[in-house]
């Protein structure tokens, strides 16, 4: 018998909630086929509970209140998400971006959907914005929601019944649900209206269904909407804005009996795409880098021959992979990259067709990477041999640090040999030159060589391509710091940094962005507010 493990943040023994009956029904339909069914709320999942589950099929619904350790240890089993409520958002409200498309920053939760054997979603308009921010290829739109028969029997028989003259508005104390909104527009309208509610479903379906009209004006982009689609069985006319899944479906344009029918047999179209996925699993496991390497570059020709090398020669390379990402360069770097992409089958190589910044980038390499960790490789840069190794082995003796850095030293010679440099008058990367605290913060202490948890993009979004050009590494690390991480420096020298780049520009827009990251995280700098503001206050005024 093949085991299912629901994991849901509620079920309807706890909530009952548009999810939680979708949830229960499709439960109720694998136990019918013989499924063995295992429910567990996400706040009871363990790492010690998914280790035992390398042989079954999860399915993961509301996960709001699964601990991000074990959102990652997830990603290294085999399950489908059934997709609720954009918790790729921080927001979860996509309605509040421009053609509800979020900015990088604002995107959690990538990794976690894209490792997903499927991602379920509930109309077109769901699939829409979930791609357009993930921009992942294993989303399926199932294109409707499960109601169980008994349900349905209740909505048929409701919608033969004769209505009353009358609006009915859903009673939410859920803010996206906008029962404010709708009763100003019933007013406004003059229009009579009927405010709903009742714990017991059947109860609400029937009033519901009693009244002619049904008017919803969510402020969030619903999935699907169930009450709306229950309207419709009903043979209810419905009122509504842009933000309904539903709409988006072709038969949406049908109502009462058959639309009823037509959701009979959805349902047991949805079982059976749901049963193909587990059907054509394999259980194996899924075997990941422990380290991504992330580079990214433009008219790289100068640097890139002396970069590869330094990279395949780390002591560590074998258990890492090398993710590049080449901005459209003109330099003719891909037969140098496809050399090595011969010789190594580590090496992921990426050509965009437009020239784009660092930031979006670097972004895309992490977007493409599997590692468990992440790390920067800038190719002016000249890691020692064992970078990557050493502090790999220190982030893994404490789970709570999520970044270590090292020492590195500056130099202005290019391609330079690390184990040749001349260290007597060595000149140590300023920023780095400080253990960790919130306060020392007030430098962006990684530096160009730390390495990090890829969670802490799981958790806080990616770097922010909307706001910085320059500071982009010093605000994901105040971001981080801000949700709580904490990070690590290790008493040795990890490489060479070449002086001159961009982050050393004496340049004033780039100086005035510092200050406005100097003043948006100012309550984490402590004591150095006050003795840095001088030097910001000169960029952007004194605030």
């Amino acid at each position: 018998m093949k085991q299912i493990v629901f994991i849901a943040d509620y079920f309807v023994e706890q909530i009952i909630g548009g999810g939680e009956l979708n949830n229960k029904e499709l439960a109720t339909i694998f136990k019918n086929k013989d499924y063995d069914i295992k429910e567990i709320q996400s706040r009871f999942v363990t790492l010690e509970f998914l280790e035992s589950c390398k042989e079954s099929f999860i399915i993961l619904s509301n996960f709001v209140e699964l601990s991000f350790d074990c959102r990652e240890a997830l990603c290294d089993l085999n399950y489908i998400i059934y997709e609720h409520d954009h918790k790729y958002l921080k927001s979860r409200n996509p309605a509040t971006y421009e053609n509800f498309k979020a900015p990088d920053s604002e995107i959690i939760n990538y990794n976690l959907y894209k490792s997903a054997i499927a991602v379920l979603c509930q109309s077109n308009l769901h699939k829409k914005i979930l791609q357009s921010n993930l921009d992942i290829d294993n989303v399926i739109n199932l294109g409707g929601n499960l109601w169980s028969e008994e349900s349905l029997n209740i909505i048929e028989e409701m919608s033969k019944l004769e209505k009353k003259d009358c609006c009915s508005i859903m009673q939410s104390d859920i803010p996206h649900k906008n029962t404010s909104g709708a009763l100003r527009y019933c007013n406004y309208k003059d229009l009579k209206y009927e405010l709903i509610s009742d714990r017991d479903y059947k109860q609400f379906l029937r009033k519901l269904g009693s009244n002619s009209k049904f008017l919803f004006l969510p402020q969030t982009p619903e999935t699907l909407s169930r009450v709306v689609v229950e309207a419709r069985m009903m043979g209810c006319s419905v009122m509504t804005n842009n933000l309904v899944g539903a709409t988006s479906e072709e038969w949406f344009e049908m109502k009462g009996v058959e639309l009823i029918n037509f959701l009979r047999n959805k349902k047991q179209e949805i079982a059976a795409t749901i049963e193909n996925l587990i059907d054509n699993c394999v259980f194996q496991d899924k075997q990941k880098p422990l380290v991504s390497i992330l580079a990214t570059f433009c008219e790289g020709k100068t640097f890139l021959p002396h970069f590869m090398e330094n990279m395949v020669n780390q002591t560590f390379f074998d258990k890492c992979e090398l993710v590049i990402v080449d901005a459209d360069s003109q330099d003719y770097e891909q037969d140098l990259i496809n050399d090595y992409m011969q010789k190594y089958d580590n090496i992921v190589y990426c050509r965009l067709d437009e020239k784009l910044k660092p930031t979006p980038c670097f972004n895309k390499t992490i977007q493409l990477s599997s590692g468990k960790y992440l790390t920067f490789a800038f190719i002016d840069d000249v890691k020692r041999k064992d970078c990557i190794e050493m502090l790999y082995n220190e982030i893994e003796k404490d789970d709570t640090i999520n970044l270590v850095y090292g020492n590195v030293v500056e130099t202005g010679l290019e391609n330079q040999i690390f184990e040749n440099h001349d260290f007597k008058e060595m000149k140590l990367f300023e920023h780095s030159n400080f253990d960790f605290s919130k306060e020392n913060m007030i430098k962006c202490l990684p530096g160009p060589m730390p390495l990090w948890r890829r969670k802490m993009h799981e958790q806080n979004g990616f770097f922010d391509t909307k706001n910085c050009n320059y500071a982009d590494d010093w605000e994901m690390w105040l971001r981080a710091v801000e949700s709580g991480s904490k990070f690590k420096k290790i008493d040795e020298i990890v490489g060479l940094y070449l002086t001159g780049g961009r982050s050393q520009q004496d340049d004033l827009e780039q100086r005035r962005e510092e200050a406005k990251l100097f003043y948006k995280y100012s309550h984490l700098f402590g004591p150095n507010f006050h003795k840095y503001k001088p030097y910001f206050d000169q960029f952007i005024g004194p605030r």
